[in-house]
């Protein structure tokens, strides 16, 4: 678990399908996601798993918790290894009233110190859609620079990375 000034991170768990459905099945969250539309309940039973068994990896994904109110889940953040690749990218979403606030910056932050902190990895990949604005804004406010890597088979992302002790 991690906490921050105002969040409690804590590794995702099979339970935590609840806040993905939430996510996931919302136009205006999924418009900036891969597909840009919401994801069925199937794909979103065999994502959930998938998350888990990130974390044998020694890093992975966390669900994002008020800690004023842990019971509150307002999304997820965390670092990934891309699936037959050397990358690792950053992913986080937040529900909608719980954007423009500080918490995706305060709970990214600190997932890339987790991460970084393992020494599994020397350097973090982002991603934003062409036109995300705000994803866009916020990697570069984590210190990211523009990259040139291709980490998916799209051109319609911008790719950001940063390394461990910058």
């Amino acid at each position: 678990m991690i906490e921050t000034a105002r969040l409690r991170l804590t590794p995702v768990q099979l339970e935590d399908i609840d806040i993905y459905t939430e996510l996931f099945t919302s136009e205006e969250i999924t418009r900036y996601l891969p597909g840009g539309k919401p994801y069925s309940l199937e794909y979103i039973e065999n994502y959930v798993p998938q998350k888990v068994s990130h974390w044998t990896k020694g890093f992975g994904t966390f669900i994002v918790s008020l800690k004023s109110d842990p019971i509150i889940k307002i999304g997820y953040t965390g670092v990934e290894q891309i699936p037959d690749s050397k990358y690792c990218d950053i992913r986080y979403g937040l529900l909608s009233e719980y954007q423009g606030k500080g918490y995706a910056f305060e709970a990214a932050k600190a997932v890339l110190n987790f991460t970084f902190d393992t020494g599994k990895v020397s350097e973090i990949y982002g991603v934003a859609v062409i036109g995300n604005l705000g994803s866009e804004a916020l990697l570069k406010k984590l210190g990211m620079r523009s990259s040139s890597e291709r980490l998916y088979d799209t051109d319609d992302l911008l790719t950001f990375s940063t390394q461990a002790g910058l």
